[in-house]
């Protein structure tokens, strides 16, 4: 008997992930009652709104980074060069357009994003969780909060770009006045000494 427990305790030591979970998984029906309520969460929460919004905040960047490598992925051409000379309007107009095909296809796959967020909630919330936030969403109040959402957000953007350049301003002012005086030490070590 003893063996057979030892065996059995081996067993489930070594059994995959999937295993364990499967073990403490909710009833399907459950979790398709906890999807439902995610999704309307997603849909009264304007989900994909938020999503544009963020995705918009980004667009600039990940279209230059894409350029960039794109311009540098054959060392035996100038990609840039040839753009400019052959794209009607150069590479203002090669980017721009590149841009709205880029954003067109991204959005495409919003309805995929928005699934796996509402998954993500109905496996990590309990049901009655989900029901009270979807209750708060349909409310005035919760009306009213998702609608002030993107003005939290572009502040919130602001801010941090804001709060991040004074941050690593003083931080590098910092360090460098530590590093000059003491003639050249590393800069980590004049700031332990500061403190």
């Amino acid at each position: 008997m003893r063996r057979n427990l030892i065996a059995i305790a081996a067993m489930l030591t070594i059994a995959p992930a999937p295993l364990w979970a499967q073990a403490a998984a909710p009833a399907s029906a459950e979790i398709e009652a906890r999807m439902e309520l995610a999704r309307e969460i997603a849909q009264i929460a304007r989900a994909e709104e938020q999503l544009d919004l963020a995705f918009e905040r980004l667009r600039d960047g990940a279209v230059n980074n894409m350029l960039d490598n794109l311009l540098r992925i054959s060392p035996t051409r100038d990609i840039g060069e040839e753009i400019e000379r052959r794209y009607p309007g150069g590479q203002t107009a090669f980017k721009s357009e590149f841009s709205r095909r880029y954003a067109e296809q991204f959005r495409t796959h919003y309805p995929e994003i928005l699934e796996e967020i509402a998954r993500y909630w109905a496996q990590n919330m309990s049901l009655e969780e989900l029901e009270a936030t979807a209750a708060f969403f349909r409310t005035d109040l919760g009306s009213s909060w998702v609608r002030l959402l993107p003005g939290v957000y572009e502040n919130m953007t602001a801010l941090g770009r804001q709060h991040s350049l004074q941050a690593g301003i003083a931080v590098a002012g910092a360090m460098m006045n530590a590093f000059d005086s003491n003639g050249g030490t590393e800069a980590g070590e004049g700031m332990e000494n500061e403190e």
